[in-house]
């Protein structure tokens, strides 16, 4: 069985910033999971470069950023933020 995958943000991956923006998209590839993982600062600029983006088995990152496992159930067009990492993650509409 294939695992499923998610993208982050470099400055999440390798920075290791927390995550303080996650939505879910409709998958992209079978093995996709649809979510998207980001800081909540990263500029326009910083999102216009592809190699910013780094994919992900969803598990792993899941270990990794535990606060984001009682987001995963929730269906494609769900979005959530924090303003930082000692809030709890608040559903906001899908921009």
């Amino acid at each position: 069985m294939t695992s499923l995958t998610c993208v982050a943000t470099e400055v999440i991956t390798t920075r290791q910033k927390p995550v303080g923006y996650a939505y879910r998209t409709a998958p992209a590839t079978p093995t996709d999971s649809g979510w998207r993982f980001l800081s909540g600062s990263e500029s326009e600029k910083y999102m216009n470069q592809p190699t910013h983006y780094i994919t992900c088995v969803l598990a792993d990152f899941a270990l990794e950023h535990p606060d984001v496992v009682p987001l995963l159930d929730h269906p494609a067009g769900s979005a959530f933020e924090r303003a930082d990492a000692s809030e709890a993650f608040e559903a906001v509409p899908l921009e």
